[in-house]
């Protein structure tokens, strides 16, 4: 793995969050309208607060939609961690590949999203941390 290289403006948004939650921040990405953090493992709940308060104190501040991603030890786990609230069938890994399978067409479309944004998206996240590439079958 990499050392991940922040932006001053990652590094602030991330000290904004940890203070903020008093949830330690692993990682910070943004994408058009909503920003990720990625928060240490066991620490989402602190991260998101009684009642989401945290999120809705830091969504007021920064003028933008959160979404907190907890960070896993594993690619799989991981990924399931990312597309959280989504339930699939299988997260396998197969040499360097992480298929997401799931029999649901609703489910699959809200996975890959329009012009694939959303898989682009958990692809980028994973690709931050682990060398494998996300498919949804």
């Amino acid at each position: 793995m990499s050392r991940l290289k922040l932006d001053q403006d990652d590094l602030a948004l991330s000290s904004l969050m940890e203070r903020i939650t008093r949830a330690r921040v692993k990682d910070c990405f943004k994408d058009t309208e909503v920003i990720y953090f990625v928060v240490a493992t066991g620490e989402i709940g602190k991260a998101v607060g009684k009642n989401g308060s945290n999120i809705r104190k830091a969504q007021e501040e920064l003028g933008k939609r959160i979404k907190v991603i907890e960070f896993k030890d594993n690619a799989v786990d991981f990924v399931r961690s990312i597309i959280y609230p989504l339930a699939v069938e299988s997260i396998t890994e197969d040499g360097g590949i992480v298929l997401v399978k799931d029999s649901n067409k609703k489910t699959k479309s809200l996975l890959i999203g329009r012009e694939s944004r959303n898989l682009q998206l958990i692809n980028r996240a994973v690709k931050r941390f682990y060398n494998v590439e996300v498919k949804v079958v």
